[in-house]
């Protein structure tokens, strides 16, 4: 089952329960991928076009023509990373809110947007924790032969590419930060 399909079934449990924040977030979930998938249909739609007035250059009945007849479907499904990057994305700016009303003394709307980044969590594939990363991020520093912090431009993008979906990016650069800094 795809995400969007999860979160229209937890939706409607969400909605009978009356769980407001639960029903508030999948609504924000959903409404972050619908606006991806549209964006996704306009970049195809986009390039078609560029495409027909590459060939038909010169000519614009011919260019009108064939954008009559080009049809792209704009609720063509998201892949399912394309889905989990769209939940990563709410994610980050739940946390990075978070983090602005912490440093603003407001705990209250903090506390609603950590609740919130748990439920979006849900629909991602289980995270690696720091205890997790240090020794597979030790493995690839040593791989790499490099040390202390001025190797950091040469290892977060192994990681990134090595972890992508695995773990989030600001805990392989915390693991990488601590373990080159102490090497």
């Amino acid at each position: 089952m795809s995400i969007q399909e999860r979160l229209t079934n937890d939706l409607k449990e969400a909605m009978r329960a009356g769980d407001k924040v639960r029903v508030n977030a999948i609504r924000a979930a959903r409404a972050a991928l619908q606006a991806t998938q549209l964006d996704a249909a306009k970049q195809r739609f986009d390039a078609a076009v560029a495409e027909i007035e590459a060939r038909h250059a010169g000519d614009p009945a011919a260019i009108e023509a064939a954008k009559a007849n080009l049809a792209i479907d704009s609720h063509a499904a998201l892949t399912n990373a394309e889905q989990e990057a769209v939940i990563a994305r709410e994610i980050k700016r739940r946390r990075d809110a978070a983090e602005i009303y912490h440093k603003a003394g407001r705990s209250d709307l903090a506390a609603a947007e950590e609740a919130e980044i748990a439920i979006l969590s849900e629909y991602l594939p289980k995270m690696l924790s720091p205890e997790e990363l240090r020794p597979l991020v030790a493995a690839v520093i040593a791989e790499l032969g490099v040390s202390g912090p001025a190797a950091m431009g040469k290892v977060m993008p192994v990681l990134l590419e090595r972890f992508k979906g695995q773990a989030e990016n600001r805990t392989l650069s915390q693991v990488a930060r601590e373990l080159l800094s102490s090497a």
